[in-house]
């Protein structure tokens, strides 16, 4: 279950916003030929119907039908009683509870006239028991891929977004500051980590540590008084108002070594200021020597994907939702791995 708090804040993100996310859909949707879309949701797989509804789930899956023209509805297996307090933190569209919501939207669909062609959001991802429902309820109409059609459409960031992703890459930020890495061990540096994210209002957190940076750079779930070695570093996944990102913090014991960690945090600061997306990325490491980053982003359902790599060092993403920058490297003998997010785009559609 997520732990922080669930609530819809019209100030911070503005019902005229969600429905501009949905016309925009909805027009790219006109534009391939869909007559609806489908994109499910569950818990870790949140982030397509939290970017159009603000709404998050917190253990059941469910299924957002948004149609070219109307509004959009959102089905789950949740109760009734679970139902209504849902409606209170998701302000669009209307709500359908149902222990079969294939079904549901199926029959919903099958009572629009002129319904031919139906697009799944990762429609090689969509669980088989739904589509089977879906299918069953709506006999010759055509399903088909909506990723592209998504894509187009939430390529676009609009100023509450970019807004909401610095609140959370502030918090991640402040959390992995607030340590003072002398004298705790792994359980106590990933708590206070932790519990400084949820305490400036991260809905959900996820703490990563690679314990010892001079034998193992793999950032794990760990726990336990186990010793951190003489450099070790912290990741903080997290979660504001359903917009995601990370943040990476390394430490060292050693006053020497801790010279080098600032001037590699400055660098990498330099970095992600001037980050310019539709530029060929490796190039942009001006003051580190990186082989080893990847590039995440909100595309889909999932909140961070990966959508290049070092792999791919040419690689030009396109700058829609903010991109999260994770690099690992070596900087004057010193192991060192840092994240952030990249820098926003100066005007954004609001």
């Amino acid at each position: 279950m997520r732990r922080g708090l669930m609530a819809w804040d019209p100030e911070e993100i503005p019902l005229r916003v969600l429905q501009e996310r949905v016309r925009r859909l909805q027009a790219a949707m006109a534009d391939a030929g869909h007559d609806a879309m489908i994109l499910y949701t569950n818990f870790i797989r949140s982030a397509a119907v939290s970017y159009l509804t603000a709404f998050s789930p917190y253990w059941a899956d469910g299924m957002l039908l948004v149609p070219r023209d109307g509004e959009p509805v959102f089905a789950t297996t949740l109760s009734r009683r679970v139902g209504s307090w849902i409606q209170t933190v998701k302000p669009i569209g209307d709500l359908v509870t149902s222990p079969a919501p294939g079904t549901v939207l199926g029959k919903r669909l099958a009572e629009i006239s002129g319904i031919r062609r139906i697009a799944i959001l990762e429609l090689d991802k969509f669980p088989g028991g739904l589509y089977d429902e879906l299918v069953a309820a709506l006999p010759g109409v055509e399903i088909v891929a909506g990723t592209q059609t998504f894509a187009k459409a939430r390529g676009v960031l609009d100023d509450v977004e970019k807004r909401l992703l610095t609140k959370a890459d502030g918090i991640a930020k402040q959390a992995l500051q607030s340590l003072d890495p002398q004298g705790c061990n792994l359980g106590e540096a990933v708590g206070a980590v932790e519990k400084a994210a949820r305490l400036q209002g991260a809905e959900e957190v996820y703490i990563a540590i690679a314990p010892d940076l001079d034998s193992d750079r793999r950032f794990l779930r760990l726990s336990g008084e186990r010793a951190l070695g003489r450099r070790f570093a912290i990741r903080a996944t997290v979660a504001y108002k359903g917009n995601w990102v990370r943040q990476i913090k390394t430490y060292s014991h050693n006053s020497q070594d801790a010279l080098a960690i600032s001037r590699a945090d400055a660098s990498f600061r330099n970095v992600l200021a001037r980050f310019v997306a539709r530029e060929p990325i490796a190039a942009q490491f001006a003051g580190i020597n990186a082989n080893d980053w990847i590039v995440e982003a909100a595309t889909g359902t999932t909140p961070l994907a990966v959508i290049t790599s070092y792999k791919a060092a040419h690689a030009m993403p396109a700058h829609g939702p903010g991109l999260i920058l994770s690099m690992t490297t070596v900087f004057d003998r010193v192991p060192w791995c840092g994240a952030g997010l990249a820098a926003l785009p100066e005007s954004a559609l609001s």
